[in-house]
């Protein structure tokens, strides 16, 4: 059984797929629970993560990102733990992005109408049908931002997705026996090789949320692979032009240091560039 991810706009039925699947698969349905957990394995504000993902990037993130950027890869770590402990349905924020590249993931994107997410909207949130129209199109244009900004993709662009599900003549139950019937073909059958795949995937994820959130060395840009305890890792260093620069050599001893106390990690490989940044 594999993991599926549900990527909707606001109130588009996300949640309510996700707890029909839920019942119907005996597995675990999740969005904001992930984020608890990331603060919790690195030690960083549950509150600060969910405002980071939430809000669109502001003028001077697009030019400084590094903390959202921070954020992103331990929240990709727990999402990454997770899938070791077993299947579950996530239906919070970019869970196609942060599971990229993993077996075994059915990538859904679900559409709604308009006029249904407005009067969804106005109930929950007591609002007028203009102040709803306007609210969802802000949620909207700042999730387009953040992916955009980040992956550099469109989130709408059906080509990210496995199956695309517009429920304006679909019901949900529908929607989701259509979900049902994907998971019971072979190309979602679990084998050996996939576990495999998954667990190399959690191991490269918690070494580099471990470096990006050591002061040591923070703020490299890294690249990580893993193959059964076999850590590869590349990245770029900017440094100074100076008396702060701190040398790729140490850098690279300091990452690999990192590595090797990590559980799991047997053999560690590290290669950085380093690119001068001069100081005016």
């Amino acid at each position: 059984m594999p993991i599926v991810t549900i990527s909707r706009g606001t109130l588009s039925g996300g949640e309510a797929l996700a707890n029909c699947l839920k019942e119907k698969l005996g597995i675990p349905a999740i969005a904001e629970e992930v984020i608890k957990e990331a603060a919790t394995l690195y030690g960083i504000s549950e509150a600060e993560i969910s405002r980071q993902l939430k809000e669109g990037p502001k003028v001077w993130e697009r030019l400084l990102g590094e903390k959202r950027r921070i954020y992103l890869i331990a929240l990709q770590s727990a999402m990454a733990e997770h899938a070791t402990k077993g299947d579950f349905i996530y239906h919070g924020v970019a869970g196609h992005f942060l599971l990229q590249g993993v077996p075994n993931v059915l990538k859904v994107r679900l559409v709604a109408p308009l006029n249904q997410r407005i009067k969804s909207v106005m109930e929950r949130k007591k609002l007028s049908e203009g102040a709803a129209r306007e609210y969802i199109e802000k949620i909207d244009e700042e999730r387009k931002q953040w992916t955009k900004f980040f992956y550099q993709v469109d989130w709408a662009d059906p080509s990210l997705y496995d199956m695309v599900i517009n429920l304006e003549n679909l019901s949900l139950d529908t929607a989701c026996g259509m979900i049902l019937y994907t998971l019971n073909q072979p190309e979602f059958k679990e084998t050996e090789e996939k576990r495999r795949a998954i667990a190399n995937f959690a191991l490269a994820c918690q070494v580099k949320a471990k470096v990006a959130l050591n002061e040591r060395t923070r703020g490299i840009e890294l690249e990580v692979e893993a193959e059964d305890g076999k850590v590869r890792i590349q990245g770029k260093l900017y440094t100074t032009v100076g008396i702060f620069a701190t040398g790729l050599r140490q850098s690279e001893a300091e990452v690999a240091a990192i590595a090797k106390s990590i559980p799991g990690v047997r053999e560690v490989e590290v290669k950085l560039r380093e690119l001068s940044v001069p100081v005016e």
